[in-house]
Formats: C-alpha cells, structure tokens, sequence
C-alpha cells in the first residue's frame, strides 16, 4: 500500500472522530514508512476539551486498520498551531 493509499484509508476513518467536537486530519508532510510500519501524524481543528478522547479516538482508528485493514499503522498525536510552544517543535516526529 503506497502513501497515497494510506493517507486516504486514514481520513476516511477519521471522518466519523469528533472528539470534543473537533475534526482530525492527517498530517501528509510527515508521514513516514519506517520497517513496513506506518507512523500517520494526525492534528485535531483545535485543542480538544478532554486530550483523553482525542487519543481514545486514535486508538480505536488504529485498531479497526490493523484488524480490519491488516494496516501496520500508528497514529501520531500532533497538537494544533495554538497550542504549539513558540520554540518548541512543530510536530511530534
């Protein structure tokens, strides 16, 4: 399955994940293979109220491709542009 393929697969899923009201999206710039293993870095619109339902919402993403798509995936939590630290990094990889 190639990048392209991949990116798809993930946003498709991602459509239905509001978590605290907020939309998720797939990072495309900085997804990576690395050993037949997938890294997706995913940003929500916003900072979601409870960060816990944000990750529970990768979680469940990332076990329905595993099971259901036999995808070797992780799905990277990125913090949205207002919550980033002026200095700090601008993406978790």
């Amino acid at each position: 399955m190639d990048k392209n393929q991949v990116r798809e697969i993930v946003r498709e899923r991602l459509k239905s994940c509001h978590p605290g009201g907020v939309t998720l999206d797939v990072v495309e710039e900085a997804m990576r293979l690395e050993n037949n293993y997938w890294y997706v870095p995913v940003k929500p619109s916003a900072q979601p109220p409870h960060t816990f339902e944000y990750y529970d919402a990768l979680a469940e993403v990332e076990t329905d491709l595993s099971l259901n798509v036999h995808l070797k995936i992780s799905l990277v939590p990125i913090l949205p542009e207002e919550q980033r630290p002026e200095n700090g990094p601008k993406n978790a990889l």
